[in-house]
């Protein structure tokens, strides 16, 4: 399974995520009964990280002691508040002004004011190195200020309303901490100090323990946490089916595996978030001419990519690569599947399209060469163990060799892929698309300038290399509004635009993995009551919607 956080917290994730099927959640013998048992760390020896800004950090960095100011809903379509309570735009959408959550309280007692939250943002944008959320985002800011202790004050040098999600989504530090570390990209927070519903309590390199915050401003009725590091996907299913795990994501083909043996209890839920899709070196020949990628997309069987892959569990993607679901009101069925016959399984569409384009068959059956003559050769390459990825690979490959291209599908460490892929150095590969809180980021992720990287130089968007100038002016417009009728008129050209070019070919809809057990704790998100986003690693930190929910059962 790939990692869904590729983008700003690709290393955070990418160990959680991309051991093919390792984050389905267990404990291993010895754990305490009385605690919530989440799978989101692996490896065999942790160590003892918890600072939110650098890639190697615990989960509980991000998901549990450091809150953000808002947390987006991806199930509810809704920002939500945390420690801020609401946020206005004004001076034509040059300020952005947020009020802080009065009476909130740092763990070791210290108030919580808009003091915190400036010094946060401020830490990450003078200091070289540090991640977070926020981080794309402040390169658009001009001042940070806090007026008073419960306002947060953050002034643009060039309008961008989108940025307003990554800003509020930023995890945020104690100044009176961090101000006195000297150097935060080695400060590795072991005794963390948070806002958060949970505190570390015990910490051993096998895994560690976190209480209930006494002093957290909701109130939340499970007593803790247990996290442990987990050496392989076998300890983690044989713990998942056996019922010694609480939350997290999922072993394979879940209904046989996993529900049967105890419906009553066991549980999943996948919202699909993204999608799945077949990116291509749009740098290089034939693949720079959008016309052979609009060519190549009807020839991919898409529903047995899904059937295979994903057991079934999921759908065939729209035109456009973003799940019909996933952005609630943003558009009108007719503009995701206006050219349906794109993504509709048909070979000799394919064929006479390819034709068209210039990729003929040698000889009149023999497999294709493009204009000069060359043949059409390329790989399609996976991480190796991303179980789903290699399988829908070797379909692609299947279905390409039929219509007389000759691909061929290939797996590789996970560090050579993305060596390969995020350099540009590669002809076709598996991935999923950019997603956020609105389309936006999806947009600019697939056809901007601002996005596009050279060959050579590292780039987890656009990673295919397209900026597209009209794309690009739609863009800049939407960054200057904060009226959501002028976005959402803007993101309908966006997708018109999407599939003239077919930046990236979408296969399916990309499940949102998450699986539960009520045992012990009930009170989770599913599909009966989806009221946040059930995944426990998730790029808008929906844990802290879940938290104040669960119940002992």
């Amino acid at each position: 399974m790939p990692p869904l956080g590729r983008r700003a917290l690709l290393s955070a994730t990418a160990a959680t995520a991309a051991g093919g099927l390792l984050s389905a959640c267990g404990s291993p013998p010895g754990r305490s009964r009385r605690l919530l048992t989440v799978i989101a760390e692996t490896g065999s020896l942790l160590t003892r990280n918890f600072s939110p800004f650098v890639p190697n950090a615990r989960w509980a960095a991000q998901y549990v002691l450091h809150e953000p100011l808002m947390v987006w809903n991806m199930a509810k379509g809704r920002l939500e508040p945390q420690l801020a309570t609401g946020y206005r735009w004004s001076d034509r959408n040059r300020t952005l002004t947020l009020t802080m959550r009065p009476g909130v309280r740092w763990s070791d007692g210290r108030p919580f004011t808009a003091h915190d939250a400036a010094f946060t943002l401020e830490l990450i944008r003078k200091t070289k190195g540090l991640i977070g959320r926020a981080a794309p985002a402040l390169a658009d800011v001009d001042t940070i200020t806090a007026p008073d202790d419960g306002t947060l004050r953050i002034t643009f040098e060039r309008v961008n309303t989108p940025s307003l999600h990554d800003l509020v989504g930023q995890a945020i530090v104690p100044r009176h901490v961090w101000g006195e570390i000297d150097d935060p990209l080695r400060f590795a927070n072991p005794n963390p100090v948070g806002t958060g519903p949970f505190q570390l309590t015990k910490f051993r390199p096998q895994g560690y323990e976190m209480h209930r915050n006494p002093r957290y401003w909701q109130k939340i009725r499970i007593p803790g946490l247990e996290l442990s590091g987990w050496s392989g996907n076998d300890q983690i299913n044989n713990a998942t089916v056996s019922g010694a795990v609480d939350w997290g994501a999922l072993i394979p083909n879940p209904d046989k595996t996993f529900v049967r043996r105890d419906p009553e209890h066991f549980g999943y839920w996948w919202p699909h978030a993204t999608d799945v899709q077949i990116f291509f070196n749009t740098t290089t020949a034939p693949f720079d001419d959008p016309a052979v990628r609009r060519a190549l997309s009807p020839a991919f069987d898409r529903k047995r990519m899904v059937d295979i892959a994903v057991w079934g569990k999921s759908v065939p993607a729209n035109p456009v690569g973003l799940p019909d679901g996933a952005y609630p009101g943003w558009f009108e069925k007719e503009t995701l599947h206006r050219e349906d016959r794109l993504t509709a399984y048909d070979p000799e569409a394919a064929e006479l399209a390819l034709d068209r384009a210039g990729l003929k068959r040698r000889g009149g059956r023999g497999m294709r060469v493009d204009k000069n003559g060359k043949a059409v050769r390329f790989d399609i390459i996976t991480p190796a163990g991303w179980t789903d990825y290699v399988s829908v690979a070797r379909i692609a490959a299947d279905n390409l060799q039929a219509i007389g291209i000759d691909a061929t599908m290939r797996t590789t460490s996970f560090d050579s892929w993305s060596q390969a892929v995020y350099g540009g150095d590669f002809q076709a590969c598996i991935s999923a698309g950019e997603w956020g809180a609105t389309p936006y980021n999806y947009f600019r992720a697939m056809m901007s300038k601002a996005t596009k990287a050279p060959k050579g130089q590292a780039a987890t968007l656009n990673f295919h290399r397209l900026a597209d100038p009209a794309s690009d002016e739609l863009l800049a417009r939407w960054a200057a509004v904060s009226d959501q009728a002028e976005q959402k008129d803007l993101a309908r050209q966006l997708a018109k635009r999407f599939t003239e070019l077919m930046p990236a070919v979408p296969l399916y809809e990309q499940p949102e993995w998450g699986a539960f057990n009520t045992q012990r704790y009930t009170g989770f998100p599913t599909a009966q009551n989806p009221y946040a986003a059930l995944r426990p690693v998730s790029r808008f930190a929906s844990t802290f919607l879940v938290f104040p929910h669960l119940r002992m059962a």
